[in-house]
């Protein structure tokens, strides 16, 4: 199993199956398995029980799980649920970004996802020339939703609060660890520590989605050139700042300049 950092805006799924299962009364032993993709479940109702890795959940109507490659599984009957199997492009890969990193294994909801499971669902089973797509854009949905409910609200830490106001400030000068660490009251290890666990990022990654982000504004909105955006955005030199646009946008800031002057 290997790990593989995702850009999110890299993030396109690609569904292997999707159906409705059922588990019912009638069988005896507790079904074990390990998943080789991800897998994101909605339950429609049962008296089972589910276990992920070892830890134990009752299964209610409107429960959602998101597995892992690589997660054991056990389930005890009897229940019905939507599952759908996907990866992003590799089987047995965990790919890793602020997204997926940020999304439970288990949780509950009130149940207001079921369209869009039944949407891929139904679209998976069908024909139509665009229904891979309309499938593969209700799994989005799927997963941004399961994101903005336990992350978006997340409220951080006074620590961490002040480490993002300090970068967000001063995001065209140097930011060090050792700088946030004076904000946070913290040692600089502490100080990473607690910041990864609320955001998902390290103060790096943060600092840089910043800059990346006003640089998207400036290519758009202003006639500097290459190099002037790169300094005004707090980048060491133009090369650099092409090389990480590049590899968290996936294209050049000229192809981006470019594109964001047709729209």
């Amino acid at each position: 199993m290997k790990s593989v950092e995702l850009p999110i805006e890299a993030m396109l799924p690609r569904i292997l199956w999707a159906r409705e299962f059922e588990l019912c009364e009638t069988t005896e032993k507790i079904r074990g398995r390990t998943s080789y993709s991800y897998e994101v479940g909605f339950y429609l109702g049962g008296n089972g029980k589910l276990c992920v890795n070892g830890k134990e959940y009752e299964i209610n109507y409107g429960d959602i799980r998101l597995n892992r490659p690589g997660t054991h599984l056990d389930s005890t009957p009897s229940y019905k649920c939507y599952t759908i199997n996907f990866d992003f492009g590799e089987n047995s890969t965990i790919y890793s970004n602020q997204i997926l990193d940020n999304i439970p294994e288990y949780f509950s909801t009130t149940g207001e996802l079921a369209k869009q499971f039944e949407t891929v669902i139904k679209s998976f089973a069908s024909n139509e020339v665009h229904s891979k797509l309309r499938a593969n854009a209700a799994l989005m949905q799927i997963i941004y939703t399961a994101f903005d409910t336990f992350y978006s609200k997340k409220k951080y830490c006074d620590a961490v609060r002040r480490c993002i106001a300090h970068i967000e400030e001063n995001y065209r000068d140097k930011v060090t660890l050792e700088k946030l660490g004076e904000f946070s009251g913290y040692s600089d290890l502490h100080t990473m520590r607690l910041f990864k666990r609320d955001t998902g990022r390290t103060p790096h990654e943060w600092l840089t989605e910043i800059r990346v982000n006003r640089a998207k504004e400036l290519l758009s909105d202003s006639s500097k050139n290459i190099e002037e955006i790169a300094s005004a955005c707090g980048f060491n030199s133009e090369s650099h700042f092409k090389i990480l646009f590049k590899k968290i946008t996936g294209m050049t800031p000229g192809v981006y300049r470019k594109n964001a002057r047709l729209m």
